[in-house]
């Protein structure tokens, strides 16, 4: 396997002027770099991840079936995020005035703060609109894949079909994690119990929920992440005296002793998440975990061994966390299910559906 690594793309998903330097130049990029490895290597297909599938009907004209994995939601909403207005999750397919009116309303935009020049910019507005919807056209070029049955059926929604196939996910780590269960539970004798959370620090991915509906209860709080909620959250922390600490990201080689450390796992998303990893890394490390009842975290979670709670209640997840406490015994039965996000399985998957386009056109 040859790895490219050519394209140009901004570099902080945080920053106003990065993600328009992606917007820019990330689809020439992706047009003049395939044109000229295909000539080199000859591929049977191309497969588009993420946003370089804007790059599909330029490269239609290489004669080579294309493919794509829907992984989140820039080619079905503007925003990004499927969250309308910031305040619940999105049932129609978007126009530039439904968007304008649903940026207005929104306190972020994709990962970053929403503000004033973004929501009441036109030119800003235009922009974004016209890149979701040469996103959204690329759809028809492609053979499409969806991480989830969730995005299924959001593409369904537009008339597209699609075949899921989710992401790979190698769980072999959070198992070596789980064998440090019994190591916790003796030290857990004599120290608070620990609920872990791993993610942006945004609010559409509920960290002040769950700083919220910790207040009470006897445990501590490790958030991990960075985002422009992190000052905000810092501040709730410090008012109401929680036990709770911000930590900056980790590498992913370290997450999994985050897991082993910790009891419990809070998932508290408001916007719906396209795929759910932290509830597949949680049942693999053995750890309970807490979801909300959105997207495909409902796919996600196994029930015998997690919580689904209504997204944003603060009362429901104060009453799981309590509950969940009460689950940090070891999980048993986890392998079967999680299974199908092995390497092995997952590139079988991808295989097949090649061939099969191949052979059937």
């Amino acid at each position: 396997m040859k790895i490219y690594r050519r394209l140009k793309t901004g570099d902080n998903p945080g920053s106003l002027r990065s993600n328009i330097a992606r917007g820019v130049l990330f689809p020439f990029s992706v047009k003049k770099e395939t044109k000229k490895i295909v000539p080199e290597i000859k591929p049977d297909v191309i497969h588009f991840i993420g946003t370089s599938i804007i790059a599909a009907p330029t490269l239609k004209s290489l004669h080579k079936p294309l493919f794509a994995t829907i992984e989140s939601y820039p080619a079905l909403c503007p925003k990004g995020d499927r969250w309308f207005h910031g305040k619940e999750e999105c049932k129609i397919v978007c126009s530039l005035r439904k968007f304008a009116s649903c940026q207005k309303d929104s306190n972020e935009i994709g990962k970053m703060k929403n503000k004033w020049y973004f929501k009441y910019n036109p030119f800003l507005l235009a922009y974004t609109y016209n890149y979701y919807k040469k996103l959204n056209k690329a759809l028809s070029y492609c053979h499409l894949i969806s991480i989830s049955k969730y995005v299924q059926q959001l593409l369904l929604q537009q008339n597209h079909q699609s075949t899921v196939i989710p992401n790979i996910l190698d769980v072999k780590p959070f198992l070596v994690a789980k064998k440090k269960i019994q190591e916790r539970s003796a030290e857990k004798k004599n120290t608070k119990t620990k609920i872990l959370y791993l993610g942006s620090l945004i609010k559409s991915k509920g960290p002040q929920i769950l700083l919220e509906a910790s207040k009470g209860i006897d445990c501590r709080c490790d958030l991990y992440g960075e985002g422009n909620l992190k000052p905000e959250l810092q501040e709730y922390i410090q008012k109401n005296k929680l036990e709770a600490e911000i930590h900056p990201p980790v590498s992913y080689e370290k997450i999994p002793q985050l897991y082993a450390n910790t009891d419990l796992v809070v998932f508290p998303s408001i916007w719906p998440e396209p795929f759910g990893r932290i509830a597949i890394e949680a049942m693999a490390a053995g750890k309970p975990v807490i979801g909300s009842q959105t997207g495909a975290i409902e796919e996600t979670i196994s029930l015998s061994s997690g919580i689904l709670v209504k997204l944003g209640d603060i009362t429901e997840l104060r009453q799981a966390i309590e509950e969940g406490l009460k689950k940090t015994t070891k999980l048993k039965g986890q392998a079967r299910p999680l299974q199908k996000y092995s390497q092995q399985e997952v590139t079988t998957k991808l295989i097949r559906r090649y061939q099969e386009t191949l052979e059937h056109g």
